[in-house]
């Protein structure tokens, strides 16, 4: 199947807050963060979603649950782009673990979401893991501010 270039703004309507009609919003974001040193991106399916569920068994990860601040669509090159915004958000993870500068926390990897009534329900759309180098530090005051840009052709 070819997907025309033109498609991408339907997709990307479709799952923008207020855009569309859809019943799935490309509203959550889960920022996954290590107490500690840098680490590497994990080896995991795409597509396991129980992948976060079984953060709560690891000592020193978590994940933050935070709504995606904006949506930008544009072209650019002749490619559409939806540009996000979030912030990370909260003082512990969804499994109780401490999100701090204290605790050394850090961002190692971020994946989008489209959200339902409950956490349980959110629809994993893609995710992004930070190399060692690049994995930003919670400040001691104030948040990490991450973007993303999503291109289709």
């Amino acid at each position: 199947m070819l997907i025309l270039p033109s498609a991408s703004s339907i997709v990307f309507q479709a799952v923008i807050p207020g855009s569309g009609a859809s019943g799935a919003r490309l509203d959550m974001a889960y920022l996954e963060f290590v107490n500690g040193p840098a680490v590497p991106p994990p080896d995991i399916d795409p597509v396991d979603a129980g992948y976060y569920d079984r953060l709560a068994a690891v000592s020193d990860r978590d994940y933050l649950r935070c709504p995606v601040l904006s949506h930008t669509l544009q072209t650019r090159n002749d490619k559409t782009v939806l540009s996000l915004s979030i912030v990370s958000d909260g003082e512990s993870g969804v499994h109780g673990k401490p999100f701090s500068a204290t605790a050394g926390s850090r961002i190692y990897g971020l994946a989008l979401a489209a959200s339902r009534s409950n956490k349980q329900d959110d629809i994993l759309f893609s995710r992004h893991y930070y190399l060692p180098e690049e994995q930003p530090e919670k400040p001691e005051i104030g948040h990490i501010m991450l973007s993303l840009d999503l291109v289709l052709p």
